[in-house]
């Protein structure tokens, strides 16, 4: 693999109109991962490939340096942007 997409959920539901009489109570979606990497599993144990921070983003694109070959891949959220829970909506591996 060379490149991953991850699409994070952003509360595509939330009332967004910012108008003067409404203005939403936060200036990122709680919902959103904040800080998470992206391990693969090589050699008997995990290493992390690719990692974001302060993200403020639905969808990250990581391209990496060189391509990597593994069987298993997985994302570990460390905070959100408030939100007590995160979610993961897409996953998209390319080599």
């Amino acid at each position: 693999m060379r490149q991953i997409h991850v699409t994070f959920n952003d509360d595509v539901n939330e009332d967004l109109i910012n108008l003067h009489h409404h203005i939403t109570p936060f200036e990122v979606m709680p919902t959103l991962v904040k800080d998470y990497r992206i391990e693969v599993y090589a050699n008997g144990g995990w290493k992390t490939i690719a990692e974001g921070r302060d993200n403020r983003k639905r969808k990250r694109v990581h391209t990496l340096d060189a391509a990597v070959v593994t069987d298993r891949l997985r994302i570990v959220v460390e905070s959100t942007n408030g939100s007590d829970y995160a979610e993961i909506i897409e996953v998209r591996v390319y080599a």
